[in-house]
């Protein structure tokens, strides 16, 4: 044998073991695999952000958070209403709608069921120049036949890579997981698809977004809150994050908090005799240990409740004024209501409480995030 073959046969060794991993990886249902890329488990993104919305309205905390992370008013948004029936896909007004409900200008709607198209470079190029994504809702099965495995599928990423948003309820929220629920196609005599069956095979893959992840949606309404038992039991290397109307998670990192609403949690094991157990709005949780974030409000006994808020533009930022209810947290005091006027951004979703404090006369503490972040910070307020 000469050296030539001899080299090649050396380097055909070599590359055998990593053939073998990726045909395994590759035969698993939908291409599924445990880990992404880099090799990382459940965490979300370094630079950018996902808003996970349970579908149902988008309240205003959410629509203001998806803007600002966006990078304000002036930025670049793409709508991707693909999850929609053809007949419910109108795109001026769609673009219209996004611009007066967001208070945004620049909006391109991106919509095409030709996976020939969506691989092209002109259809995309409106998503290298966008900061904000939003997918609407509808059947997710759609996004899957349209754009996994496309530029578009790609562009969405290389977007949260460079530290944009991704944001989308219902379908849009499902389709951010890596492992597809709820997939099932339609046909002649069900156009919509089967949206009740959770495995559905040939469309168990969704664009990854939030590795290692099956993401359910309407479930307070729709009596879902079990229903990612069955998948974590097939993968129980997937964590189930199951997410109430007009609620929504904000993930960055190896985090996400909660807003507006409750969500469900499936780690594979019992939590007092149920397979999952529920967080609330304002409540963080860590990606990597898969547990419940300790806020540390040992040191805020109360809680503030805002029944009625405006916000503006101040010099030192956005100011709420508003009516609140503060309380004990033991239930020692009686509620208080007021007037009151707090130094960042807070919204009257009245199931949205703020960890708070006394500071002297008619002043109190609280923590909140600002619409740009996710970390719990403390300010000032008056009442």
């Amino acid at each position: 044998m000469n050296s030539t073959v001899s080299r090649f046969f050396g380097f055909a060794f070599l590359l055998f073991p990593l053939a073998i991993a990726h045909l395994q990886a590759i035969s698993r249902p939908g291409g599924y695999t445990a880990k992404d890329e880099t090799g990382s488990e459940t965490v979300g993104p370094t630079n950018g952000w996902l808003i996970i919305h349970g579908g149902g309205a988008v309240t205003n905390e959410i629509r203001e958070r998806f803007v600002a992370l966006a990078g304000g008013p002036q930025a670049n948004f793409v709508v991707i209403p693909t999850a929609l029936s053809d007949n419910e896909i109108d795109v001026d007004n769609l673009r219209q709608s996004f611009q007066n409900e967001y208070d945004v200008k620049h909006v391109a709607v991106l919509h095409t069921r030709d996976r020939a198209q969506a691989n092209s470079a002109g259809f995309v190029e409106s998503l290298r120049h966008a900061s904000g994504v939003w997918v609407t809702g509808g059947r997710q099965w759609r996004l899957v036949d349209a754009y996994l495995g496309t530029a578009v599928e790609r562009e969405i990423k290389a977007l949260v890579a460079r530290g944009g948003v991704v944001g989308g309820g219902s379908a849009g929220a499902t389709i951010q997981g890596s492992f597809l629920v709820r997939g099932a196609p339609g046909n002649a005599g069900n156009p919509n698809g089967d949206n009740t069956i959770m495995i559905s095979p040939g469309h168990e893959t969704g664009f990854g977004l939030l590795p290692n992840s099956a993401i359910d949606q309407h479930v307070n309404t729709r009596g879902r809150r079990a229903d990612l038992g069955a998948v974590i039991s097939a993968h129980p290397e997937l964590l189930g994050i199951g997410i109430d109307e007009s609620a929504a998670i904000v993930v960055h990192r190896d985090s996400f908090f909660v807003v507006g609403g409750q969500v469900v949690i499936h780690d594979g094991k019992q939590h007092r005799g149920a397979s999952y157990y529920l967080l609330s709005s304002g409540q963080a949780f860590n990606l990597t240990t898969r547990s419940t974030i300790d806020q540390r409000t040992q040191d805020f006994p109360l809680t503030l409740t805002v029944t009625a808020a405006t916000r503006s533009q101040a010099k030192s930022g956005v100011k709420t004024v508003g009516e609140g209810i503060l309380e004990s947290k033991d239930g020692a005091h009686r509620p208080m209501q007021f007037k009151m006027e707090c130094e960042v951004n807070l919204y009257s979703l009245e199931q949205n409480p703020y960890p708070a404090r006394l500071d002297g006369s008619h002043k109190f503490n609280i923590l909140a995030r600002p619409i740009d972040s996710d970390r719990l910070s403390e300010h000032a307020c008056r009442y």
